[in-house]
């Protein structure tokens, strides 16, 4: 399977706005190290980041969101102040408005309750990330 995007492509653009943002980065990660591929602090918020590529296969590229998602979701604190994101080649934005439409009442009862669950949308040719929370994940 060929990568259309790697994710490391994706995590330097993120780390990138993190820090412009003020916060104060953990270490990139190994292959195979647990945790958050990005961990963020500033102030009392902590982003907890995880970042996949593009495959070109889609049933690789659906099981790889769907193992992030669920990554991401297992950093959850219940801390009002914690950030849960998932960082995505904005290659996906293509699709998130069927996806969310087939999965509708699942994915607005995770959005309730996760409200602090953000997707972001990451150009590797512009170098920019659009934001935007987990229950309207497209305009």
């Amino acid at each position: 399977m060929v990568k259309l995007v790697e994710s490391s492509d994706v995590e330097q653009i993120v780390r990138k706005l993190l820090r412009e943002k003020g916060c104060t980065l953990s270490v990139p990660k190994g292959k195979g190290q647990t945790g958050s591929d990005i961990t963020a602090i500033s102030g009392k918020s902590t982003w907890f980041v995880e970042v996949i590529g593009f495959q070109s296969h889609p049933s690789i590229r659906s099981r790889e969101f769907y193992e992030a998602f669920f990554r991401i979701v297992s950093r959850n604190r219940d801390n009002l102040d914690d950030i849960l994101v998932l960082a995505l080649p904005k290659r996906f934005k293509n699709g998130m408005a069927q996806r969310k439409h087939q999965y509708l009442i699942a994915w607005e009862k995770l959005g309730k309750t996760f409200p602090n669950l953000y997707i972001w949308y990451v150009d590797t040719k512009r170098k920019m990330v659009e934001e935007y929370p987990w229950l309207k994940p497209v305009d």
